[in-house]
């Protein structure tokens, strides 16, 4: 347990950056809408999840969430918000995940089970190289082409492939997937940013902040648009859709 908590206290204060800015945001929101401080972080930042939590479905948090926005919403500043939210982070156990993961890459499926939809995480990072690098894009390819074959032996009614990310503006990240998927990029009508579509690309492979993103956002902060808050980041994040049967050609499936 101890061994535990270090390594999460470790984690915390590498991400120390990522939580203020996430949390200035969020204060700025609350303060030009009718919104309370912890409503904004349920809904403007990543916190529910990084915090190991999980998705909140439907508007409702897990109980752990009711813990801190209890305690966030009793701080009297910044720092003590940002004070509290590592403390929370450190202490609170994350939920464990059913995603089936593969290698860098999860997915879910949405409107049942006829859209599956593409997460990516930085999980090939130990030797100092980016999951993104073209050195390993094979590998990569490998872990998709698996994903896939599973996709396809156990969800046979799956039609459409859908994703949503800050990711799609790099062609490291496009050159993986069927080339009429990564064509059909698109700006959504809406993102959400209760999840790394905007936010993730505060973060190197690392999870480290990058320092010029964080900063270009807090450049921005003071003029978001309330409507469209997800604009103020540096990478707008992109929408691509495709038929599924592109990917099952692509792979080789």
């Amino acid at each position: 347990m101890g061994a535990g908590i270090d390594g999460r206290h470790e984690e915390a204060e590498r991400l120390r950056g990522y939580f203020e800015v996430q949390l200035l945001f969020a204060e700025t929101i609350a303060n030009r809408t009718s919104s309370t401080l912890s409503d904004a972080c349920l809904e403007f930042t990543n916190l529910h999840r990084r915090f190991g939590l999980g998705r909140v479905d439907e508007g409702v948090p897990s109980a752990p969430w009711t813990r801190f926005s209890a305690g966030l919403d009793r701080c009297a500043s910044t720092h003590s918000r940002l004070e509290w939210t590592i403390a929370f982070f450190v202490n609170v156990p994350p939920q464990e995940s059913a995603t089936h993961r593969f290698g860098c890459f999860s997915y879910e499926l949405l409107n049942p089970e006829h859209v599956v939809r593409i997460h990516f995480s930085s999980r090939d990072s130990a030797d100092g190289c980016g999951p993104l690098a073209r050195a390993k894009a094979d590998c990569r390819m490998s872990e998709l082409r698996e994903m896939f074959e599973y996709i396809r032996a156990n969800h046979s009614s799956a039609r459409t492939v859908r994703g949503g990310s800050w990711l799609y503006n790099l062609e490291s990240y496009r050159r993986l997937f069927p080339p009429e998927y990564a064509a059909s990029t698109f700006e959504p009508e809406r993102v959400r940013l209760d999840g790394t579509s905007s936010w993730g690309q505060l973060l190197d492979f690392r999870s480290l902040v990058k320092p010029t993103i964080r900063q270009a956002l807090l450049d921005s902060i003071g003029n978001v648009d309330i409507a469209t808050p997800w604009k103020a980041f540096p990478l707008g994040a992109l929408g691509a859709q495709g038929a599924i049967a592109q990917f099952y050609r692509f792979y080789g499936c």
